[in-house]
C-alpha cells in the first residue's frame, strides 16, 4: 500500500510503500530512488492546498506526503479506511505527466 510520496532532485514523486522502498520493490537491499523508473511527475507542480489534502495530518511540506499516520493501519477501522481511500482517490485525480 502507497506510505508516502517521496520527492526527488528533479521534482518527479517515487510512491514508497511502508518499508521506504518503491511499490512493488520487496528487497530489504538500499534502493537508490534516482535511478528509479517508476517516478511520477505531475502537470503541475502540487499546491501546498493538494499537498495537505493528501497528508495525513495536513503537512504542507512537498517533500514528503505522508499519506497514512506511522503508528496507525488504514486498515484497522472504517473511518481510517475511508480517509486513507480518500487521500488516494485525490491523488489519481492528480494530472500525472506521461
Amino acid at each position: 500500500m502507497p506510505y508516502c510520496l517521496e520527492r526527488l532532485q528533479d521534482g518527479s514523486y517515487l510512491l514508497l510503500n511502508r518499508q521506504y522502498k518503491p511499490l512493488g520493490v520487496m528487497s530489504k537491499e538500499w534502493v537508490d530512488y534516482e535511478t528509479q523508473p517508476s517516478r511520477m511527475r505531475f502537470k503541475r507542480a502540487l499546491s501546498a492546498k493538494q499537498i495537505a489534502a493528501l497528508s495525513w495530518c495536513a503537512s504542507t511540506d512537498p517533500a514528503r506526503i505522508y499519506l497514512y499516520n506511522d503508528g496507525c493501519v488504514p486498515t484497522a477501522t472504517d473511518s481510517a479506511w475511508s480517509a486513507y481511500s480518500a487521500r488516494l482517490n485525490r491523488l489519481a485525480k492528480y494530472r500525472i505527466e506521461g
